[in-house]
């Protein structure tokens, strides 16, 4: 399967989010002409234990019963190697005791792989939408609504030389802005760079890479800030069964009126598949964040985040997904100084039964575990502890 063999699909899967409905087995669609339509609906039970995620003060602990009601209807359509495909969604979240955190998000996401010829290729996403920052308030106990943002999202990649020749090169860009109605900072992302490619053995591949990120919060001034990377590695698929990546290089970090930081970072992904109904797939990446919450200091993140996940099918209708992640993070000011440790322990489990073609019963659990630990008074540690259950039936046409 050409698609499963990109090395890009073992990250996405890697860091899927063990909380999301997964799509019915084989769901049934509606011809409307060019494009099929497939409508999708799903209605989920469960109790998430902290619902604010706070350790501490009159928002912690709150537990509370969750309702979930998702409707979808997803368009496709196909020239060729050519892909076109677009969903609509609303999804809805209500909490039985801490009705002031419920919301709905409103959206529409897209999807375009454009093979012009087998020496130019784009792929192209986008998301436009009205959704909410879950898990956070306006203003503490004392506006306890889920911030509110419409977002504006895109991305390209575009592809110029062919996949099995000897040279080739990718060059990507990315926009990403939020424009919150309360209780958030308006921010905008972008990132753009290039990837050279050299295949110097048939499965192998020597890559170099240059990137820059930016954020720049819109409504602050002097609030701008960029992490830059040259990155040089290896792009691999050693057998049918497993393929990779391994990226080591310098990374930088700016901000206006700051001194220029710099260390040595990586990003390194397997993907391995020992039967074909089972997929396990570990990736690590040392990187500077960005301290999205604090705009008017210019701190970052700078640490290393790893990530595993098991996807194995048992029978026919029965598929277990796992996965872990660990994060151990040094929140830095502009000058270097370390005000915090962060250190982040994330377990899911899940388990699908398709009863049917077109009906899917899920059934999850969380488990978030964040430590602080202050670094010489500079500010409170915000630790909290979070378990998540939900039982999900979902149903297409």
């Amino acid at each position: 399967m050409r698609e499963f063999n990109q090395l890009g699909l073992a990250i996405v899967l890697a860091g899927y989010g063990m909380s999301a409905v997964a799509a019915v087995e084989d769901a049934g669609h509606i011809n409307l002409g060019p494009v099929e339509m497939t409508p999708m609906a799903s209605a989920g039970i469960g109790y998430d234990d902290n619902v604010y995620r706070e350790g501490e003060g009159d928002l912690a602990d709150k537990g509370s019963t969750v309702y979930k009601l998702n409707a979808e209807a997803e368009f496709k359509a196909q020239t060729g190697l050519s892909t076109y495909a677009a969903t609509l969604a609303a999804r809805n979240t209500s909490y039985s005791s801490q009705s002031d955190a419920n919301f709905t998000d409103v959206g529409v996401k897209g999807d375009i792989h454009q093979e012009f010829n087998s020496r130019n290729r784009l792929d192209a996403k986008f998301d436009f939408g009205r959704y909410h920052d879950a898990g956070s308030t306006v203003n503490g106990d004392i506006d306890k609504a889920t911030p509110e943002y419409d977002k504006t999202q895109g991305s390209l990649k575009y592809g110029f030389g062919s996949l099995e020749a000897l040279m080739r090169a990718d060059l990507f860009g990315s926009y990403d802005k939020k424009n919150y109605n309360a209780g958030g900072q308006d921010r905008k992302t972008t990132e753009y760079g290039a990837t050279g490619y050299y295949q110097f053995m048939p499965k192998t591949s020597a890559l170099v890479e240059i990137k820059e990120r930016k954020l720049d919060y819109t409504q602050q001034q002097n609030a701008a800030y960029d992490i830059t990377s040259y990155l040089v590695g290896l792009n691999w698929e050693a057998t049918a069964k497993s393929n990779g990546y391994a990226k080591l290089g310098r990374r930088y970090r700016d901000a206006t009126g700051t001194e220029r930081q710099g260390y040595t970072g990586w990003e390194v992904g397997v993907s391995y598949l020992p039967v074909d109904y089972s997929l396990i797939q570990l990736s690590t990446t040392r990187d500077y964040g960005l301290e999205s919450d604090n705009p008017a200091e210019a701190d970052f993140t700078q640490g290393i985040t790893t990530r595993l996940t098991w996807r194995h099918q048992w029978t026919g209708k029965i598929v277990t997904r796992a996965n872990y992640s660990y994060s151990d993070e040094k929140i830095q000011g502009s000058t270097g100084i370390t005000k915090k440790d962060r250190s982040v322990n994330q377990l899911g489990l899940a388990v699908d039964w398709n009863i049917k073609r077109n009906i899917k019963v899920s059934a999850s659990w969380q488990h978030t575990n964040r430590d602080e630990a202050d670094k010489n008074g500079f500010t409170d540690a915000e630790d909290y502890k979070r378990n998540y259950y939900m039982l999900t039936g979902t149903i297409a046409l």
